[in-house]
């Protein structure tokens, strides 16, 4: 499998679905495994997503805190209204930003991204506490 290079541009919800599906399967493996055997199911899910992680390094080069954020961004927007302004518009940082907010805080962010293409991360973040303080 080819290592992910911090310098290429890599489409999170592409990749992110990868991620998530090995993930998926890795604990399905594990715990199914587990339930066989006997043994703790929880201690499956751990071991599984100790696994998954160590995986993800060595097969695409990711951390783990990267590894856990294209599956929090995956998860948080497969399913937005927004996704394919988010997936058009944001990078995978600004997207880690904003999967704290609901489909119905992000409108307003993604109206200024779309008028606004160079809004950076700090931007976004200024313009989230400007919104929470109105």
């Amino acid at each position: 499998m080819k290592k992910v290079s911090r310098k290429q541009p890599v489409n999170v919800f592409a990749f992110g679905e990868t991620l998530v599906q090995c993930k998926e399967e890795l604990i399905r493996h594990m715990v199914g495994k587990a339930q066989l055997e006997g043994t703790s199911v929880v201690t499956a899910e751990r071991k599984a997503a100790s696994f998954f992680y160590k995986f993800a390094e060595q097969n695409w080069g990711l951390t783990q805190p990267i590894t856990a954020q294209y599956v929090r961004v995956y998860e948080r927007f497969v399913e937005s209204r927004h996704r394919a302004e988010m997936e058009a518009l944001f990078n995978a940082g600004e997207l880690t930003v904003l999967a704290a907010y609901s489909d119905d805080e992000l409108a307003e962010i993604v109206s200024a991204k779309a008028a606004n293409p160079s809004l950076t991360r700090e931007g976004i973040k200024q313009l989230l506490k400007t919104r929470q303080a109105a």
